[in-house]
């Protein structure tokens, strides 16, 4: 590595936050942005390695060395193009992906001798520009191919899909049955980490190069899936996402006081968050429990002390070090004040007349590996005790929403999953599936990553050419090479079609 290159990102690591008192207290964004001056120096320390691997980490393919190629000579336009051209969500995936956690900054060879690139801060700094600043035009579609392709869900993935269909030619519509689209990303990511003016602009975008995206109709009971091939399109992509909660049979979880966390951010967030701090119609109290450890109990740990201004405990059977949630999300938390129990379970959930009032928890210990490798939490025997709490929000877990596999009798897999072949294709004939619906709750960017590859499978099966299947990893990885990037040649049209 070049002893000139600053090991050190431009700013704290790994980004600059708001003050821990003050956001605490609204929901305004913890992340804060670059500007020009300190993205151009950021940029600048990426080495624009001949084999970009941050490129292979990421889900999407963007064109992380492009854009910082780049951002150093300050041409944001060729920035913008460059990752756009395979991501139209770059304001939501800067903010949502971990880029630490085995995706793109997590494979930057930066991150051998120092800090990686700020590859998160830099997209982001970028999105930002072309949001508030500079908007510009929509990438040329291809020639018209007078398909029709249906996608049900407007999650990430149905929306990576979309957009990838449509710059092929093709006319698509999406199906939404909540009355907002952007599925997860939309209602299960609090404002303080995803704006939602941020998501609207990027889902306005995609309706503008002519996605049609329908709201409030819900297949499988509003409109069959039969139907919607039948009548309306020539082939479908499900992207219901992952939406049934993970059922537990501890008792008590029908007292008045038990909710299911993922409801909850749903019913916060849905229609804004300001909507419902207007009528809320949640009652926590000040003594708040949450079960689980991923990023969704800590949306909900997060959520519920800006809500109560109480006390908020995430309760975890196992210890910290096993936590599968970001890390950098957990310390946000831990500075707002949310508290920490660990290796403690619930053994029943106890109340009077109904109501909730505390929670009867087993002492863990951690014993063998589990069937992933993680170690298995047993109940310590005779140490049980009582915590009072005036709340509890489960988020111990999401498989695939089932509704609409149960209703069109598709084979299913693990978990009530939509089971498809390597195709992407499911067991109905011209019916495809992709995203969390096939695997359970992942990450936005991976979602999205599915949602793109069963887009191109989509689009092979439409125009009679799946014996000529097309690699994303050949198109957006390989053939950006090194020579092109650094003469600014790197910038592609979209695939024939």
């Amino acid at each position: 590595m070049s002893t000139q290159v600053n090991p050190n990102r431009v700013g704290p690591f790994p980004f600059p936050k708001s003050d821990r008192n003050e956001r605490k207290n609204d929901f305004s964004e913890v992340e804060q942005s670059y500007n020009l001056e300190q993205a151009i120096e950021e940029a600048k320390r990426c080495l624009l390695c001949g084999t970009p691997v941050c490129i292979d980490a990421c889900p999407v393919q963007m064109d992380v060395r492009g854009m910082c190629e780049a951002v150093s000579r300050g041409d944001l336009k060729t920035a913008f193009v460059r990752i756009s051209d395979t991501n139209d969500l770059l304001g939501v995936t800067a903010r949502c992906c971990p880029q630490l956690q085995g995706l793109c900054e997590d494979a930057c060879v930066m991150h051998w001798e120092g800090q990686p690139i700020s590859i998160g801060m830099l997209q982001r700094f970028v999105s930002d520009w072309e949001q508030t600043e500079s908007r510009q035009p929509d990438s040329p579609g291809g020639a018209k191919t007078g398909k029709r392709v249906a996608i049900v869900g407007s999650g990430p993935a149905g929306l990576a899909a979309a957009s990838l269909l449509q710059r092929y030619g093709h006319m698509v519509t999406i199906y939404e049955e909540l009355g907002a689209s952007g599925g997860t990303a939309w209602y299960g990511i609090p404002d303080y980490h995803l704006p939602k003016n941020v998501i609207e602009y990027e889902i306005d975008r995609i309706k503008g190069r002519g996605v049609e995206i329908k709201t409030g109709i819900k297949i499988g009971k509003d409109l069959s899936l039969s139907q919607l091939l039948s009548e309306s399109a020539d082939a479908v992509l499900i992207t219901t996402g992952a939406k049934d909660p993970i059922q537990i049979d501890t008792p008590g979880t029908d007292l008045n006081g038990v909710f299911d966390g993922y409801k909850f951010l749903e019913d916060v967030f849905v229609n804004g968050v300001q909507s419902y701090l207007k009528n809320p119609t949640y009652d926590l109290g000040n003594d708040v429990l949450v079960i689980g450890g991923g990023d969704s109990a800590l949306d909900d740990a997060r959520t519920a002390l800006r809500l109560t201004k109480g006390n908020v405990t995430i309760v975890y059977r196992r210890t910290e070090n096993e936590m599968p949630a970001d890390p950098i999300m957990l310390d946000e938390a831990r500075e707002e004040g949310v508290q920490f129990r660990y290796l403690a379970d619930p053994k029943a959930y106890l109340g009077d007349q109904g109501k909730l009032s505390s929670v009867l928890m087993n002492t863990m210990k951690l014993g063998e590996p589990d069937s992933t490798g993680r170690r298995s939490p047993e109940p310590v025997r005779g140490q049980e005790y009582t915590l009072k709490c005036s709340a509890v929000l489960l988020a111990v877990g999401r498989g695939p929403n089932s509704f609409l596999q149960k209703q069109a009798g598709l084979k299913t897999g693990r978990k009530d999953s939509i089971l498809i072949d390597d195709h992407y294709k499911t067991s109905l004939s011209g019916v495809f599936a992709a995203g969390d619906v096939t695997t359970g709750e992942t990450l936005v960017v991976k979602a999205m990553g599915s949602g793109r590859e069963a887009a191109q499978r989509v689009h092979e099966y439409l125009m009679q050419m799946e014996d000529q299947h097309v690699s994303f990893y050949e198109r957006y990885y390989v053939e950006r090479s090194y020579e092109k990037t650094i003469q600014g040649e790197a910038d592609i049209e979209p695939p024939p079609s």
